[in-house]
């Protein structure tokens, strides 16, 4: 049994669907530009064995987009979604960036987060030097047509070019600061790191590696649980949500034996 449920916020209205289990719960949280259904399979490999929320974000092109995205209103929207869904201590689970609002939600609020799972994100460094930086910018330039193209073929038009390319460098600057918060964790946590691929993605994926490794290094509650051999990013949640899933299972089986306690 499922429903679907809608957040107002000021600027823009979040759209969701809570299935009202009544295992552990899961909020999980999308990567930059997604929708919740990038979550189906792993959601599908969990069994039913939780109660699972899913919500399209202010960077996923749903009624209402914002005039300029902030990742202090992303994390504000987490807020508002767990308290117009009750959760009790979810695990967050995130994706990319969802994975970085994920961390910055649990350190401002860590007695409302019983867990993280962090997929391909949220690892604590930056990879963008001022050229990079320029780089995304370019990248996303190249893409309006695209964008335009869409929103006029009764697509949701998301976040304009500039708006995502300035997302994915706030985002980036905000995993480079992640490393104190880290170390203030209290709760499980979980990293999945893809890694392969082509070599400047490689040596991308050997730096988030070596990031999270010190992560678990200076906090017992954070470990490496798993990395995979995906050649992109997204293909972590494609290939491996068998991977994602027991990450989650590990996590919640330790969030439970910490409540008893």
């Amino acid at each position: 049994m499922s429903r679907e449920f809608t957040v107002a916020a000021v600027d823009i209205r979040l759209r969701g669907v809570d299935s009202l289990g009544d295992g552990p719960p899961l909020l999980f949280l999308n990567g930059g530009f997604s929708t919740r259904r990038q979550w189906n399979r792993v959601i599908d490999r969990l069994g039913g064995g939780y109660r699972t929320v899913t919500f399209d974000g202010r960077t996923s092109g749903g009624p209402g987009t914002p005039a300029e995205y902030a990742v202090r209103d992303a994390i504000d929207d987490v807020d508002r979604v767990i308290e117009a869904t009750v959760l009790r201590r979810p695990i967050l689970v995130g994706w990319s960036h969802g994975a970085t609002i994920a961390v910055c939600y649990a350190a401002e609020y860590p007695e409302v987060v019983g867990g993280l799972v962090l997929v391909d994100g949220a690892c604590p460094v930056s990879v963008l030097d001022e050229a990079g930086k320029d780089g995304v910018r370019e990248a996303f330039r190249r893409s309006g047509r695209l964008t335009r193209v869409t929103a006029r073929l009764g697509g949701a038009p998301g976040l304009s070019p500039r708006q995502r390319a300035e997302a994915v460098i706030a985002t980036d600057e905000v995993n480079g600061q992640l490393a104190a918060d880290f170390a203030s964790l209290r709760c499980p946590t979980a990293f999945v790191v893809g890694s392969g691929g082509h070599p400047e993605a490689s040596r991308e994926r050997t730096r988030m590696l070596r990031a999270a490794a010190r992560a678990e290094a200076d906090n017992a509650q954070v470990t490496v649980f798993a990395t995979t051999t995906a050649g992109r990013p997204a293909h972590v949640l494609a290939r491996d949500a068998d991977l994602v899933a027991a990450a989650i299972h590990e996590v919640a089986r330790r969030t439970t034996r910490l409540a008893v306690r």
